[in-house]
This record gives C-alpha cells, structure tokens and sequence, in this order.
C-alpha cells in the first residue's frame, strides 16, 4: 500500500480543540470574553473574543491556512504565524490536539534512535526542573473546602450581605482614621515588632490570619454557588501559606461576583484589623494594646502590599484583570513587553496584538512593573533565605535563580537562536546579534565583579574646634560668679567662673577636726605604750588627710580658669549665674573659630579604602549639610575602635549617620565599633564653617560592583 505524500508545510496541518473543553461567553464589559473549562484538569482559561473565533474554527476539518483565511475575511488581522503560534499554544496547554491524518506516514517517520535518546534527555531535563520547583514550593492538600464553607456559611456568610458590607466598610474606615490621627503611638508599638522574641508569636498569628482569610474566600464563593475545592497548605521557601481552590468562580458570568470572591480574604482581614486598631485605642498600656497594634500590622498594610498587590499574581491580579478586561493579563503583557524588546534588541518584528487601544498599554505597562517588582521581591526572599538557613539556604538560593531565572534566559537565547534570519556566511543575523550581546553582556559582568567600582564610599564626619576647652561642673554646685560673657576673648589663666559649694568646706572643716583628734590620741597612746592603738590612730589620721586633699582639689576646681587663649563660644554663660549645676554638667567652652578639624568616624568596612586614600596623600572632598564642600587632606587612623559616640551632633537620635543603643554609663552607644581619624583644618576653611556641622566624606571605593551591591543588600537586611 503506497503511503501519502508528507507535507512539510506547518499551514497545512489541521487541529482539534479537545470536546473536554468547554467555553462559556461573558458578556459584561465593552469587550466580550469568554471561559475555557477543561473539566479533566479542572483548569480555567481566559480567552478575547478573537481568540474563541480562531478556536471555535479549529474543528479538525481545517488546515491552519483555511483557518487563516478565514479570519481575514472575518475582520481578525490575525498573520498566518499569529495563527500557528496560537495554535501551538492551544496544543502545549493540551486545550488542543493535531490530527494525526494530518501528518503523513512515510518512511522519514520511523523511530529514530538519536531523536529518542534527545526526548529521553529532554524529559530527564524536565523531570529534574520538576523536583527543583517542588524544593521551592510544596501544596498539601489538607481538607475539602466545600464542606468547611458550608459549615462557616451560617455565621461567615451574613458577611457579605448588602448591609453588612456597608456597616462593617465603616468599620474599616473608622478603624484606617483612629491610626492615621494615632499614628505616632502606634509606630512607637510597631518597633517591638522587630524583637527576634516576637517572632514567634507573629508567625502564629500570621498563620492563623491566613487561614481566616481563605475562609473568607471559600465562604463567599459558596455563597454565590461555587463549588469550593481543597484547602490545605502551600509551603513556599519553606513558609507555610494557606490556600483555597476557588477556580470555579470563572463559571460566574458576572464580573462583581467574581471580584468579590477575589476580595473577600482582604475584606475579612481588613474587618479583623479595624476591630484590633479600635482594641489598641481603647485598651490601657499593657500587652493586650501591644497585641493588637501588632495585628492591626498584619491584618491590615501586610495583607494590602501582599494580597491585594496587583503586580503578584494573587487576589489584586485578578480583580485588576477583571476590571480591566484583559484575559490572560499577564500573559498577554509579559509576551507583549518581551515582543518590545526583542525588536530593540534584534529588530524582530513584534506580533499582532491581540488587545486594542488603552488595554495593550495597560498590558505591557503591567508586565514591566510586575516584572521590576518581582525581581526585587525574590531577591529579597532568597537573600533572606540564604541568611536564615546558612548552607541548606544557599542550595534553595541557587535553585530558585536557576528555575526563576537561569532556565528562562537559556530557553529564550535557545529561542533566538532558532529563529529563522538573513541567513550569513556561516550564522544568521540574529545569531550573530545574540552571541554580540552575549559577549558584551559577559565583559559588563566581568568588569563588574573584577574592576574597582566607579563610585566613592561615604565616611561621616563633623566639625569641631581644635583642642577646645569644655568645663563641666566637678560637683553639684551653685554658680556664684562669671567673670566673661559669649564671645569674649581671654587669655591663659584667666578666671572665668566661680562656683559655691558649701557643704564641701563643712564636710573639710570636719574631716580637719577628725585628723586633729587622731593625731592628739595616737601621741597619748605612743606615750602610754600602746602602740598598735597609737599605729591604727595614724593609719586613720592618713585616710583623712587624703580625703582632705581630695576636698581641697575639689574646692579649688570650682574656680575654673581658661586654660588656653581662644574665645567663650557657651550661648548659654550668661544664663547660668545663681542656677544649680549637677556634677558633669558643661559650664563654659573656650576656643578659638579660626582652628578647626574634622572628626571622621570610620567603620571596619571602610577601614582599608580609608588607609589607601591616606597613602595616596590625595585632597578628600567633604559635603558638609547645609554648608559649602571643602578639600581636606586626609590623617591616619587612631589605632584603637570604639563603641562610645564621639559626637552627639552625629547621633542618629540627633539626625546623624550613626546608628544608637541605650546602652553604657553615658546612655548612648553605638551598635559596631568604629575608628576616628582627626584632619586639621586651614584658618580660611575654619572660617567659612560652624562647629556641629556634620556631613560626609568621599574616598574611592575598593571594593567591585558586585561586592558594592552585595555590602548593600546586606546592610538593608
């Protein structure tokens, strides 16, 4: 039997949407849409009205040329590889199959050792993807949702009643205006939330709000006929999420109850974190207030930015494509923004769209905040993974930039490279253009992680006056006399304040009298013969001449004198006369505004490009806040870290740089030790600044582009 000619012509094949597939119109909305069902995965799928056309068209009767023909006189402008791309789409997704009378059998269809081996290595290759995607995301099945809505439906279901909506959205509000007119006390209760001891109790509280929140959807759905699936746990990264299947509200035919199946998690969180922000308002100082400004957090701003987040593919996705009309949406915009870019990068000329007008804008502008946003979110969860977990955390990293974005980049090179081009000497154009980017896109990289970063590093510093003199209270005493006034200039040795203690000259009078009587009696016992008496007498007469020595040190430091020439720079002098001071408290300050220095405070990272710009013996620029930038030649590090604040004015508590903890004598510490380095100014520059101000100080930065951008994401963590 002489077998059919084979077509190598892809036009000429025919296709059959599968009869398990099921469409249902809708017809809300400016454009028609419809729902595919496929009842043997349970799988829904959007499709535009030309979309269900073309596939309404695909009867197996028809070759992909007919179908496009077709369609032209239709009014589609659909091109002929717009047809057999969506038919291949149709096939990958099993919504359609290829006829097989299509295909001619000849004597090239023989089983082919060399092909077998290459799909043999092709479903290796997907096998493995499939265990690497599990390690990243795990769903558990735990119980029937249906059978839980039904039970919750009584008590959950008055919910979503008219009434109820309009009573408890007031609810909402009122609870959203008793934050916002509180919101300074309430951050002040938000802090704690960093406390690694509470972690543990949000995580359950976390837990058991998102498992509200699925019931909320399920309860809704069943409300409006939906037939509720499985409810269980999804573990991604190992965090443990609650799910709900829900897919059968694409059955509804009305878009508002299928937004609010989509919205009614949120709307049940939202009513719980309306209910915690008035409990926190009411409720006196104490743990149930610290409680419930904590589930006010999560209820209400965690589950917006994640939930009701329309760049993550959750429950704003949807009510956003329901709203907008776009099936598919984010689909259709990523295809579309990667159609973009392909045609900048190698001139491909960009599909037929199947959206029109505003809706293609809105797609593709969608696709690239969706894109951006997700990037920046799974970098952060796999950085914090990595962190977390240590070495298992950094097989879980790898595996998720393999599967998130290695695989996709190979699967799209693989793309361009098999496109058909103006073909060359020996690769295509669009080959040679690919292995072009690759190449620069390698040395881009290499420069990155080899060459020194173009930027600077930022030291802060503040302005001082050079050895100025702070006089600080030696006791608690009265300020008896001042002798200057601010701005007074005065010389070595001159006397400047008198302060009056007199409790310091009874308190000598009578050690004096104490030392007197010993001494008296330690001679009446020598004479007697009493020795021991006589030595244990002098012993105590030799405590008390000490403490008469203290006393008079600290009588005569309460004539303080200037002890170098300079200018009164204390605002406050002239304020002081009759008041109390307490020991430590500053009395005066003596300087001179023509010398003044720098103070840098350099940490551990900056410690080696900080010494390599000394040795360079190059000018640093300084930006000072609020001032002009100054030159400034660059001294050595004091050998020795602290953890004491060297300067209030860079207190992070004050708006410095310096990040603070209530710790030490002096009540304020900071978090990492850090070095000074102290740089001498000239008189012009002294001049042309004010002491106090701080600022910060560029020096080049040693480190690459990678290592700068890893030193980033680590401090933000």
């Amino acid at each position: 039997m002489q077998t059919p000619p084979s077509s190598n012509d892809p036009f000429d094949i025919r296709v059959k949407v599968d009869p398990a597939v099921q469409f249902s119109e809708r017809g809300e909305g400016s454009e028609t849409t419809f729902v595919a069902s496929d009842s043997r995965t349970g799988k829904f799928y959007r499709f535009g009205n030309r979309e269900y056309h073309a596939a309404s068209l695909m009867d197996g009767e028809h070759t992909l040329a007919q179908i496009n023909e077709q369609l032209r006189k239709d009014g589609v402008d659909w091109s002929a590889e717009d047809v057999l791309k969506y038919a291949r789409e149709l096939v990958q997704h099993r919504l359609a199959h290829v006829q097989p009378d299509a295909i001619g059998t000849t004597e090239t269809d023989r089983p082919n050792p060399n092909v077998s081996r290459s799909h043999d290595r092709r479903g290796s290759g997907q096998r493995v993807l499939g265990w690497m995607s599990k390690v990243l995301s795990q769903r558990i099945p735990l119980a029937d949702g249906d059978r839980i809505a039904e039970a919750l439906l009584g008590s959950m279901g008055k919910l979503f009643q008219p009434t109820a909506i309009a009573v408890l959205g007031a609810l909402i509000i009122s609870g959203v205006a008793v934050v916002w007119t509180h919101h300074d006390a309430l951050t002040l209760e938000v802090k704690r939330i960093f406390d690694r001891g509470l972690w543990l109790s949000l995580a359950v509280l976390w837990c058991l709000l998102k498992v509200i929140h699925e019931c909320g959807h399920a309860v809704c759905a069943k409300r409006l006929g939906v037939r509720v699936g499985k409810m269980g746990v999804l573990f991604f990264l190992f965090a443990p999420l609650a799910y709900v299947d829900v897919t059968n509200a694409w059955k509804l035919p009305r878009r508002r109850d299928r937004i609010q199946i989509a919205l009614a998690g949120v709307y049940v969180e939202l009513i719980i974190g309306a209910i915690a922000a008035w409990i926190w308002y009411l409720s006196p100082v104490g743990m149930i207030r610290h409680v419930s400004a904590h589930v006010f957090l999560l209820a209400g701003p965690a589950t917006i930015l994640v939930n009701a987040n329309p760049l993550l593919r959750l429950d704003g996705y949807y009510v956003f494509s329901d709203l907008t009309e776009i099936p598919n949406l984010r689909d259709q915009g990523r295809k579309r923004l990667l159609a973009w870019i392909e045609r900048i990068l190698f001139g491909i000329e960009m599909p037929q769209c199947h959206l029109s007008g505003w809706r293609r804008d809105i797609a593709v502008i969608h696709a690239l905040c969706s894109v951006i946003f997700q990037i920046a979110w799974m970098m952060g969860l796999v950085i914090a993974i990595a962190a977390w977990a240590k070495g298992l955390g950094i097989v879980i990293a790898a595996v998720a930039v393999t599967l998130w974005a290695v695989v996709p980049l190979v699967r799209w090179m693989c793309k361009i490279w098999t496109t058909p081009g103006r073909e060359g000497w020996v690769l295509s154009f669009y080959q040679r253009r690919l292995l072009t980017l690759s190449s620069t896109l390698c040395v881009v990289i290499h420069l990155m992680v080899v060459s020194a970063s173009p930027f600077s590093r930022r030291v802060p510093v503040v302005v001082r006056y050079h050895g100025e003199q702070i006089e600080r209270a030696p006791v608690g005493a009265f300020v008896a006399a001042i002798y200057v006034t601010c701005g007074q200039r005065v010389e070595r040795g001159e006397l400047l304040v008198e302060l009056e203690q007199p409790e310091l000259t009874v308190k000598r009078n009578q050690l004096a009298d104490q030392l007197a009587a010993a001494s008296r009696k330690a001679i009446q016992h020598r004479r007697r013969g009493e020795l021991a008496m006589a030595n244990a007498l002098t012993e105590k007469g030799e405590s008390l001449r000490r403490q008469i020595e203290e006393l008079d040190q600290q009588v005569a430091s309460l004539r303080i004198v200037a002890d170098r020439q300079g200018q009164v720079t204390s605002s406050t002098i002239d304020q002081l006369h009759g008041r109390y001071v307490k020991q430590g408290d500053e009395i005066i300050r003596i300087s001179d505004p023509q010398e003044k220095e720098l103070l840098a405070v350099v940490s551990e990272d900056n410690l080696i490009a900080f010494r390599n710009a000394v040795q360079s013996e190059t000018a640093a620029k300084v930006r000072l806040r609020g001032g002009p930038s100054i030159q400034a030649a660059l001294a050595p590090l004091h050998p020795a870290a602290s953890r004491r604040l060297p300067h209030p004015a860079l207190s992070a508590s004050n708006g410095g740089p310096l990040p603070i903890e209530p710790k030490g004598a002096d009540g304020q510490m900071l978090v990492s030790p850090q070095l000074q380095s102290v740089i001498p100014l000239d008189v012009m520059t002294s001049m042309k600044i004010k002491s106090g101000q701080i600022g910060r100080l560029t020096i080049p930065d040693d480190r690459s582009l990678i290592a700068r951008l890893n030193d980033y994401l680590r401090e933000r963590r």
